[in-house]
């Protein structure tokens, strides 16, 4: 029986080894046209140009096409974040920086309306402050916290104790998106 078991696996890898060794010949039929016959052909040439087609047209306005982007966090080609200022130290990552204590507080981590739009708020003050300090380190990065209550107060003194937080939020959250891509730009990293 193991006779037969080894007979069966040696002729097994005899034929195996015939049609590798076949395949590797060259053949004497010409090569089909088109085919990829030097190292410079660029095997994706027909990619290149499907990839540079336009897209469908999904009925889609120009708002809606930059929403999608900023929400797939696209970044913006070279040259297209502005004029962006020099930063004068050098970057140090947010998630290292000890946090203002209102940050670690109940009613900022809070899943109400009120904690939502705090939570939004502070995201652009966070990058409003270490644009305009130019300061990449924690000591620009971590804003005073302040600066969201004075946001909240002149919103409500504009349209009432009842404003939308949801949707307040989400307008200094879209501000905060692009002004992050300002910031990274300068800092020359991630926020």
């Amino acid at each position: 029986m193991k006779k037969r078991m080894i007979l069966g696996g040696t002729a097994v890898l005899a034929v195996l080894a015939a049609v590798a060794v076949a395949q590797m010949r060259p053949g004497e039929t010409p090569a089909p046209e088109g085919l990829v016959t030097q190292a410079d052909d660029n095997p994706f040439a027909g990619l290149d140009e499907i990839f540079n087609e336009p897209g469908p047209d999904l009925g889609m306005t120009e708002e809606e096409v930059q929403a999608e982007d900023d929400y797939l966090r696209m970044s913006p080609p070279a040259g297209e974040t502005g004029d962006v200022p020099e930063a004068l130290t050098e970057n140090v990552l947010y998630e290292t920086c000890d946090k203002v204590p209102e940050v670690n507080s109940a009613d900022y981590q809070a899943k109400s309306e009120d904690g939502y739009a705090s939570r939004m708020i502070y995201s652009y003050v966070l990058m409003r402050h270490t644009l305009d300090s130019r300061d990449c380190t924690c000591t620009g990065k971590v804003a005073p916290f302040a600066e969201v209550q004075k946001i909240k107060d002149q919103i409500a003194a504009e349209h009432g104790e009842d404003w939308n937080r949801y949707q307040f939020g989400d307008d200094y959250f879209d501000q905060s998106r692009k002004l992050r891509d300002e910031v990274e730009a300068m800092c020359g990293g991630k926020f």
